[in-house]
């Protein structure tokens, strides 16, 4: 079977002596500016990666001609052969035979000419990874199976592990509490039938509100459809995987449940079914249907009995509004509407800030916090060994000083959004004195403790992995640009412990369920405390819900001249032992 996210050493090694005996440098050169071009004014990975090989000659913007292929395949991946201008030069590069193989498979457009004509035509065709095209190209030129790419498999595997049921774990006090409480809410008239329930990121959030939900659709004459919104796909996936999990265990428990529950994942390019139960969709989707005006949506509207929000401190977005309006549930500080409306937040510590007082207005005042775990709720929690005690390290560095003053566009940006702008977290990812402390405290972490980057930027991220890579650790990189079932794949090996560090940008702050996550190093600044919370939240689970006693939590101590305090700042009183490594 092929192996999907981290390379094989065999996988990577072929991949290599192949390339280097089709290809030449010029020709790899060539395809890594089709991967690792950021655009302008930006440094690419291999320059962020040549600077911190080279300390000794300030400047390097290349790796030598001797590592370029190595590079080329540790910075791809198994996405190798996705860069068109690759499979050209390899097209063009092979033998007659192999050219013809290639040109001549079948339902591709033939071009009519010689060589280069022909290896153009072949690189056009369109690359679906892990299809029969790909499995060809890869097999007529000698590359390992795995570079075809996800999926895998043309079929079902011959043989089916299949794990026993085993039920649920009891419902902690509080979250018994929050099940109540929510039955009130939703059972409520119009004025009072919507609340937000909050808990730290690890006490189980969406099982107690998937709980909550369940339990009073199943008190009901007509069990109208119940639609939940998120963020990201991995907020989706993680509800739809509640909402299961939950009527599986209750049909155990209950003679109550007997029915089927009908799940839509409506996001990407699925459609909303007929009759569903439950529609979990991200907000994107979403509203572009609304924005289409889509017939699906016209029957979930008739049938619609609640609305969840996940992440519910976004709701101030415009696309928020729009598509709730369009279901019917009115959010300004006086609306009023007959459909329940429950918002999630993870973000529990600023209770008293003007922020969650805004939130909690758009819910009729209601904020759903348990009174069983008493007036300090994260430390009752620790005590439990629902959540982890975290340790607060803030690394030094001798780097250089980031005036965000001297660009306007910076300021502006940090006037509107109260946080620095893409561009100024760039510069701050290419520093070279910053990286190299970085890549020194992650080495300097046990191999066996599962470790979260947060990366500045995409090329920042990738190029922390491919550094750490460099010296003998595993690691991988996610961002937004990783295809859907390559993230998932690398997200598996990561929990399976076979991936020792996983840097990411912007990806993995929210609905990323890795519980024995022992060690997270966040790596971009930011003065947004809900984006703080839910990067240190990948790592609060405790022992109880299936994760860790204590998490390393690392800073990094930036020299930024702004008018405003790095959000990690904020929690010195959070943290259960704090270092300081200068």
């Amino acid at each position: 079977m092929e192996s999907f996210g981290l390379l094989s050493g065999s996988d990577r090694s072929l991949a290599v002596q192949v390339l280097r005996r089709r290809l030449d440098v010029s020709d790899i050169r060539a395809a890594l500016a089709d991967i690792d071009d950021p655009g302008r004014g930006r440094k690419s990975v291999e320059r962020i990666v040549a600077e911190l090989d080279s300390p000794s000659r300030r400047g390097t913007v290349r790796l030598p001609d001797a590592q370029i292929t190595e590079f080329l395949v540790d910075r791809a991946g198994f996405g190798l052969l996705e860069s068109r201008v690759l499979r050209e030069r390899l097209a063009l590069k092979a033998s007659p035979d192999e050219l013809d193989l290639l040109h001549s498979y079948s339902d591709g457009q033939k071009a009519r000419g010689g060589r280069r004509e022909k290896a153009k035509a072949v690189a056009k065709r369109t690359w679906r990874p892990g299809r029969a095209w790909p499995r060809h190209f890869v097999k007529v030129l000698d590359l390992p199976p795995v570079y075809a790419g996800l999926p895998g498999e043309p079929r079902e595997a011959d043989s089916l592990e299949v794990a026993p049921f085993v039920p649920l774990g009891e419902l902690e006090d509080f979250q018994d509490e929050l099940v109540l409480e929510m039955q009130d809410i939703l059972s409520g008239s119009p004025g009072a039938n919507r609340g937000v329930l909050t808990l730290p990121t690890g006490a189980g959030k969406t099982r107690t509100a998937v709980e909550g939900l369940i339990k009073w659709r199943l008190t009901l004459d007509h069990r109208n459809v119940i639609v939940w919104i998120a963020q990201s796909e991995e907020l989706c996936e993680q509800a739809v995987q509640a909402f299961r999990e939950v009527w599986t265990d209750l049909g155990h428990r209950s003679e109550q449940v007997r029915a089927t529950l009908k799940i839509a994942r409506f996001w990407g390019d699925a459609e909303v079914p007929e009759d569903p139960d439950v529609i979990v969709a991200s907000i994107q989707k979403l509203h572009a249907a609304v924005r289409d005006e889509e017939e699906s949506l016209t029957a979930v509207r008739e049938r619609l009995g609640a609305v969840v929000v996940d992440e519910a401190h976004r709701m101030e977005a415009p696309t928020y509004r729009q598509v709730l309006t369009y279901l019917g549930v009115f959010v300004h500080h006086r609306g009023v509407s007959p459909v329940p409306l429950l918002g999630l937040t993870a973000t529990p510590f600023r209770r008293d800030d003007d922020e969650t007082r805004q939130l909690v207005n758009r819910f009729h005042g209601r904020l759903l916090v348990p009174t069983k775990l008493g007036n300090d709720m994260i430390g009752e929690l620790r005590r439990r060994q629902v959540l982890s005690e975290p340790q607060h390290e803030v690394l030094s560095h001798a780097g250089p000083a980031f005036d965000m003053g001297s660009n306007q566009r910076y300021v502006d940006h940090f006037q509107q959004f109260k946080d620095f702008h893409p561009g100024f977290l760039q510069q701050i990812g290419q520093s070279e004195d910053r990286n190299r402390a970085l890549v020194r405290r992650l080495l300097e972490l046990p191999t066996d403790w599962p470790t979260l980057f947060f990366g500045c930027t995409v090329e920042h991220a990738v190029a922390i992995a491919l550094l750490l890579r460099r010296n003998g650790r595993t690691a991988e990189a996610v961002t937004a640009e990783t295809r859907t079932a390559t993230r998932r794949a690398l997200i598996e090996r990561f929990r399976a412990g076979e991936i020792s560090v996983l840097c990411n940008y912007g990806v993995l702050t929210t609905g990323f369920d890795a519980p024995r996550v022992r060690a997270l190093v966040v790596g971009r600044p930011t003065t947004s405390r809900v984006l703080y919370e839910q990067m240190i939240g990948r790592g609060m689970r405790g022992p109880r819900f299936g994760g860790t006693a204590s998490c390393q939590v690392i800073d990094i101590q930036d020299n930024i001249r702004f008018r405003g305090e790095l959000a990690f700042t904020h929690y010195t009183s959070y943290w259960t032992g704090s270092r300081r490594n200068l």
